[in-house]
């Protein structure tokens, strides 16, 4: 099952670059850190389904997608359920309620601070914004990294958070330095 669930992740997030396969591995990955115990069925099929469709809301089309994907492959009805609500609220701005749906919640917004994160949101600022200049791309990410690290779960995704934040905190004052020198 596990395989079925990577394969459909990959398929349908071929090509994309900021919400793709790579995003949910690490995803997957940074949330297994998070906490010793956990329902790893759980975790591994929200983790890998919480970004496949990017229509927005894009949590809620990812969701009632996940849990056809998940009917079809004979996954436990209840841990569908689950899973659903993990996808639903793993924006910074969800509600999860149960260890693996934090669990996917603060992982997601790990992946969105650091290089990477810089990386994805200067993407997404693009992409999903329509932001059409650096200065922009610069504002859009210092107002996803304040909105999202203000909604962070568990104490272990803070810990972990407080290099990538004065990272990218960094590397935010050095662009913004760069892309302001025509103003100076």
């Amino acid at each position: 099952m596990r395989n079925i669930i990577l394969q459909y992740s990959k398929d349908m997030s071929a090509g994309r670059l900021a919400r793709g396969f790579d995003h949910c591995n690490r995803v997957y990955h940074l949330a297994k850190q998070l906490e010793d115990i956990y329902d790893d069925e759980v975790l591994y099929a929200s983790t890998y389904l919480h970004d496949i469709i990017l229509a927005e809301p894009h949590q809620l089309q990812s969701a009632e997608k996940a849990e056809a994907v998940l009917h079809e492959v004979g996954f436990k009805p209840g841990k569908i359920e689950l899973v659903k609500e993990a996808i639903l609220n793993h924006i910074p701005e969800g509600n999860p309620s149960f260890k693996e749906a934090k669990m996917l919640h603060d992982a997601d917004i790990l992946d969105s601070l650091g290089m990477v994160g810089i990386t994805r949101l200067a993407i997404g600022a693009f992409f999903w914004k329509g932001a059409k200049s650096l200065f922009e791309v610069v504002n859009l990410i210092k107002e996803y990294k304040e909105r999202a690290v203000s909604h962070f779960i568990l104490e272990k995704s803070k810990k972990l958070a407080q290099e990538k934040i004065d990272f990218m905190e960094k590397a935010l004052k050095q662009l913004e330095k760069e892309v302001t020198i025509t103003t100076e």
